[in-house]
């Protein structure tokens, strides 16, 4: 069987154990803190490269189109994006030719239009220096509704929407013929996810549906990639996210104490990156909880 070879862009270091086959290698480009670690993949094939998914800095999009010039792989052919967060879209600027085709889905087209100008300015705010932002967000030129099969080489890039599970325009694909599944957002490895108030129910339900597609490897949005226990991983994690955030539902607002306490209890379970991800997602997720309460009322 046909197998992508996954390799660690910035070293070049296999570390994939599906990489016995005679397939595209698939590249990984890590971003740094400032891009939670987000990871970008790319693949050479008869007509051209593809992208899925850009770094986060215009820095680290021009290493990344250094590192790919070196491979022959410039122009890009072709770039899929699997959701409109900046730390996945905006570095897709600097590799951007005007041949290059770019697929997302419509929530992704909106939320990049849509999100832009809020985005650099909390960016801004953050630190985030305005050489590293683009004056203009990524144009997408393929949208497309529900799902689409793309072909390469023999191959089927599976695209669908994965609805709200994991924050709004989430896109994942999957390669039936090799069972690689590039999950986006949904999926990070060993880095605390920025959870953003998305209902993690509807998040763990699309994990387990990924799970029955039976990948056999999983190139998560941020981290390493792995096998499908990531999948398992991150559903358990959002199940003690949950877990430790209901019994504080009832209270109108959780204390910096609360948070603190909450976090520790979390964290040392996970000794994951980002630990400071985790007052952001346990203050959205009390406030999604307590919008369930008062549902219900």
């Amino acid at each position: 069987m046909r197998v992508f070879r996954l390799f660690v862009a910035a070293s070049l270091a296999l570390v994939s154990p599906l990489a016995a086959g005679a397939g595209p290698k698939v590249h990984r480009f890590q971003g740094g803190e400032a891009s939670r670690f987000g990871s970008a993949y790319w693949f050479l094939t008869e007509r051209g490269s593809v992208l899925v998914d850009a770094p986060f800095l215009a820095s680290e999009g021009g290493a990344l189109k250094a590192e790919m010039a070196a491979s022959a792989a410039l122009p890009l052919g072709a770039a899929i994006l699997t959701g409109g967060r900046p730390e996945a879209t905006w570095g897709l600027v600097p590799l951007h030719s005007p041949g290059t085709r770019v697929w997302g889905s419509r929530p992704t087209l909106t939320s990049l239009d849509a999100s832009f100008a809020r985005e650099r300015e909390r960016l801004l705010r953050a630190g985030v220096p305005f050489a590293e932002m683009p004056r203009t967000p990524p144009r997408v030129t393929n949208p497309f509704t529900g799902s689409l099969n793309l072909g390469f080489e023999g191959y089927t890039l599976r695209l669908f929407e994965a609805g709200e599970a994991g924050g709004p325009s989430s896109t994942v694909i999957f390669v039936p013929e090799t069972g690689e599944l590039f999950a986006g957002r949904l999926v990070w490895n060993r880095v605390h996810p920025a959870t953003g108030g998305a209902d993690l129910g509807a998040w763990r339900r699309t994990l387990a549906e990924l799970r029955r597609l039976g990948p056999r490897i999983v190139y998560p949005g941020y981290g390493e990639p792995g096998t499908a226990e990531l999948l398992d991983r991150m559903s358990d994690y959002l199940g003690a996210l949950e877990e430790a955030v209901r019994p504080l539902a009832f209270r109108p607002s959780l204390s910096a104490r609360d948070v603190s306490t909450l976090r520790q209890g979390l964290v040392r379970k996970r000794d994951w990156a980002l630990p400071g991800e985790l007052d952001s997602s346990i203050r959205a997720e009390h406030a999604r909880l307590r919008a369930l309460l008062a549902g219900r009322d």
